[in-house]
């Protein structure tokens, strides 16, 4: 694998440095009217420059010593970049899953939707840090979007703690002085209608106005549910199909001579369908509970059924299924291995419908500037609230609403049930009755209320002296709130109504009422704030060398609490079924659960404590992180076209908690990295332009979250800290612009993303036994029946890749403009290849996401007094099943040596094709 990629590497490198790489900058292709019907012509084209801001003060994309790729608006257009999924293909280094909605840069990013630990890219909206995760998945199109910004590498000096891997910077489209208005709709495949539309312009002299808004809907999707027939998945928010709206204000003010001022208000929502994964492929084993499972398995329902009973071992000697209800007409039974996906992936069996919502959510920017003689003074300010509700259906479903299982036939076999049936409130003829089962639908409830603001004051000197420097302030603040409910069966009551067991007597005895529903119940409530002083000089020695040093001191405390209950229901040995019928209760076993935390402190955690009211534990949670960082580079610039440099930058990311269960050793300490880069950016004859960075980068206490299955069985995710992780590459970028209707677009990375020292051994739940291809068990425990008692295998994760970290990426574009009398018309087309990727620290082939390459085509047609602008497009065009991610999950339980694993392919798609056709329409 290791010769196969560094052999793709030298190969794309050739071809990149051949046609100077890839700068994403499609330069609009405009010369002399030719004649009508034919491409124009002229050796003298230039490729346009582009102003960033990665140094908080506007510089040419050329002379800033730091990896960034950019795009403007217009550029976007063309290229046809209308999301974050979107700019990964043309931007090295940059990876994304959307349907978890986490970019990565350079192999690290937001593993986790815990909102207790930050994700390691930085988003930033004008300037203004976006630390939440479900506000960012609502993506803008170019119409309210102008620049887009990504900065690879470590940002901290800068951009604070939380950018150890790089940032992504939107940049709004501003008021205009002249009055200006758009409107655009468009129409694609899959039932989407969009539109939307701006006016800006003058109010007086002084003062600036701009409003816009966008509604989009899409009624068609990528796959469907064969239960109920529903159509899922589309592109308008987080993979998902339905409707969004989006509103924005802003003004724009010259107070004098000396002040400006910005503001802008904005609103979005959506609510849409949701599938995670897009199909899980595999042999679906029936056995009465699945692995990780506490409460009777929606697949033992079709034990029901004889033909499969005949030919499941798992249905024999187990509870009796005496009848079931499908949710419509087919059931995992009429499928081999008893799942749809195995014989095309974008089709599924679900016995609930998962949605996705973001509501109430508003958000303020404002920047003031004060310029004075020799220096500006900023004050950046932003505010954002919003609630996210996403409730999703596992992906292993059976396609049942509801199973009956047989009680006791004798009063013996109910002498538990009837002992407990008064003191526990119940009728004790019950127990003699089916019991059932509801399994549909089984939902996982995921909720964000975040609430958040910061505010920044930059000094940034002015003037042409050979010093220039920039100084500021930071406060962050967030206060949220984070309910999270597995194994939600709102038609199972009994979760609702659960009881206390008395281990010695078998007695029951009513616990508080949990109105979710469900088997794990959490919530945690933390408070975030970030302070942070920076300061950043640049020294000209002459017109061709500078150096630039920066530093930064950050104080980060999270301080709240955490509540949880857990519940199981039907599969206690001696309540199940068989013995209870009608009356099987669900039993909170939250005292078991939370075990040594009730009576041991961990790092950043108070003892947990019953509230005798609720039926929860609670845990108080505080902890403080600090760090210095910097960065420190040289440059040489021996001519206005030519930039080499040399960058060292300390990275830096807070700690944060596990949060979903109480469990031991809820802290992970804090992320920090040594990043070494070189660089150089040249533009040859206004024609040609090459960008290349070639990085290594050394993080310490890298944050990963993992699986851990706990003594009862339920599987929760908790965060690690990895002691060494070596992260190097080469990111390639270019344009060629041989002729003026012609430009030639490349870009390539390698990356090699190796866990180092992984300070310790890590179960992989997946792989119990460390049995699958690739596990390595060297220093580690080995599994093992010792004592009578399952022991799960420990691995050694030395050697392997970081998650969703692709080792090879490539994209080219071409662009080009036929002039004609009315207008002109580009053609963009795209071809897009990305390597094999893990979806795992734990580097397995069911967790390995096939390579894939996708051709993109579209169509701009600009009238001559660009008025109006027709675009018509199709992506992937060619249908190839392209992945998101893929990962493993573990379909059987393991108690012992000499079980085989039965692990699922959890496979996450991109969308198939999918054209269209849009219409746009200028006022001025």
């Amino acid at each position: 694998m290791s010769d196969r990629r560094y052999l793709y590497g030298g190969t794309a490198m050739a071809v990149a440095l051949s046609l100077a790489a890839f700068q994403a900058q499609a330069a609009d292709a405009a010369a002399a009217p030719p004649a009508s019907g034919t491409a124009s012509a002229d050796a003298g084209s230039t490729i346009s420059e582009l102003i960033v801001t990665a140094e908080k003060r506007e510089q040419r994309l050329q002379d800033v010593p730091v990896a960034i790729t950019a795009f403007s608006a217009e550029q976007r257009s063309l290229l046809g970049i209308q999301s974050v999924q979107d700019l990964t293909n043309f931007t090295p280094g940059l990876h994304y899953s959307s349907i978890d909605n986490r970019p990565y840069l350079r192999g690290v990013g937001r593993n986790t939707d815990n909102l207790a630990v930050a994700s390691a890219v930085a988003t930033y909206y004008n300037g203004i840090y976006d630390g939440a995760n479900a506000n960012t998945i609502l993506q803008h199109s170019d119409l309210f979007i102008d620049t887009i910004e990504v900065d690879r590498g470590p940002q901290n000096t800068l951009h604070g703690a939380n950018s150890d891997g790089g940032t992504i910077d939107y940049i709004s489209k501003k008021p205009t002085k002249d009055f200006y208005a758009e409107g655009r709709v468009g129409v694609e495949n899959f039932g989407k209608v969009f539109g939307e539309a701006v006016v800006s312009g003058p109010i007086n002299d002084w003062l600036r106005f701009r409003l816009g808004g966008n509604y989009t809907t899409e009624s068609g999707g990528y796959s469907t549910n064969l239960a109920t027939g529903q159509h899922v998945g589309g592109d308008v928010a987080q993979a998902g199909s339905g409707q969004s709206q989006y509103l924005e204000g802003q003004l724009d003010a010259n107070l004098g001579d000396h002040i400006d001022a910005w503001a802008m208000v904005s609103s979005g929502q959506f609510y849409t369908n949701y599938l995670l994964p897009t199909a899980i492929q595999g042999n679906i084993p029936i056995s009465y509970v699945a692995n990780g499972g506490f409460t009777p398995n929606s697949f033992y329902g079709l034990c029901g059924i004889p033909t499969v009973a005949a030919g499941n071992a798992g249905c024999a000697g187990g509870q009796t299924v005496v009848g079931l209800q499908p949710r419509g007409t087919v059931t995992g039974a009429n499928f081999p291995g008893l799942d749809p996906s195995n014989q095309n992936p974008r089709t599924y069996l679900q016995s609930g419908d998962s949605t996705n919502k973001l509501k109430s959510d508003i958000a303020v920017a404002t920047n003031v500037t004060y310029h004075a003689d020799n220096f500006d003074l900023t004050y950046l300010g932003g505010y954002q609230k919003f609630d996210y509700v996403l409730n999703f259906v596992g992906p292993a479903d059976a396609g049942l609403s509801s199973y009956q299982l047989a009680g006791p036939t004798t009063t013996a076999g109910a002498g538990l049930c009837l002992f407990d049936a008064s003191g526990a409130g119940q009728n004790p003829a019950n127990c003699f009755s089916p019991l059932s089962i509801n399994p549909g639908p089984s939902l996982t409830n995921f909720v964000e209320k975040d609430e958040f603001f910061s505010h920044e004051i930059d000094i940034t000197s002015k003037g042409n002296g050979a010093f220039q420097w920039i100084g500021g302030l930071y406060w962050y603040h967030e206060n949220y709130e984070q309910p999270v409910s597995a194994g939600v069966q709102p038609n199972q009551t009994q979760l609702a109504n659960p009881f206390y067991l008395n281990f010695v007597t078998g007695a029951l005895t009513p616990a508080p009422a949990n109105p979710e529903s469900a088997v794990s119940t959490s919530d945690t409530f933390l408070k975030y704030d970030s302070y942070a002083a920076f300061y950043q000089g640049t020294y000209k020695f002459n017109d061709e060398w500078k150096a630039t040093g920066g530093i930064r001191y950050t104080d980060d405390e999270k301080s709240g609490h955490q509540i949880w209950r857990f519940e199981e229901f039907g599969i206690t040995p001696g309540f199940e079924p068989s013995g209870f019928g009608a009356n099987t209760p669900a039993l909170d076993f939250t005292s078991v659960a939370v075990g040594a935390t009730t009576t041991t402190k961990y790092d950043g955690a108070g003892l947990a404590v019953l509230n005798p009211a609720t039926g929860f534990y609670s845990r108080q949670l505080k902890k403080t992180w600090g760090a210095w960082t910097g960065d420190f580079d040289l440059d040489w610039t021996p001519d206005h076209d030519t930039l080499v440099y040399g960058r060292y930058a300390r990275g830096y990311k807070a700690g944060g908690f596990s949060t979903f269960t109480i469990a031991p050793n809820p802290e992970t300490k804090s992320e920090f990295v040594d990043s070494f880069e070189i660089g150089a950016k040249k533009t040859f004859n206004r024609t040609i332009q090459a960008n290349v960075a070639i990085f290594y980068e050394d993080y310490q206490n890298d944050q990963i979250p993992l699986s851990v299955q706990n003594a009862q069985g339920l599987i929760a995710s908790q965060l690690f800290n990895l002691n060494d992780v070596h992260i190097s590459g080469i990111e390639l970028e270019g344009t060629w612009h041989p002729i003026d209707p012609l430009t030639i677009n490349l870009q390539y990375s390698h990356l090699d993303a190796t866990v180092e020292n992984p300070g310790g051994c890590f179960e992989d739940v997946v792989d119990p036994l460390g049995a699958q291809p690739g596990a390595n068990t060297s220093g580690c425990i080995a599994a093992n029946n010792n004592g009578g008692v399952f022991t799960p295998a420990t691995q050694n994760l030395k050697g392997n890749q970081l998650p969703e970290a692709p080792p090879n990426k490539i994209s080219v574009d071409g662009l080009y403009t036929w002039e004609f009398d009315p207008g002109k018309l580009t053609l963009s087309a795209t071809y897009i290849w990305k390597d094999s990727t893990y979806g795992s620290v734990f580097n397995r082939p069911y967790a390995l996401a096939p390579s894939y390459g996708e051709a993109d085509f579209r169509l701009t047609w600009n009238d001559i007094k660009n008025r109006y602008t027709v675009i018509a497009f199709v992506n992937n065009a060619f249908d190839t099943t392209a992945y998101d991610r893929q990962y493993g999950s573990l379909l059987n339980t393991i108690t012992g040596l000499g079980q085989a694993e039965t692990i699922g392919e959890n496979i996450g798609l991109a969308p198939p094709r999918t054209y269209g056709i849009q219409f746009q329409y200028r006022f001025q």
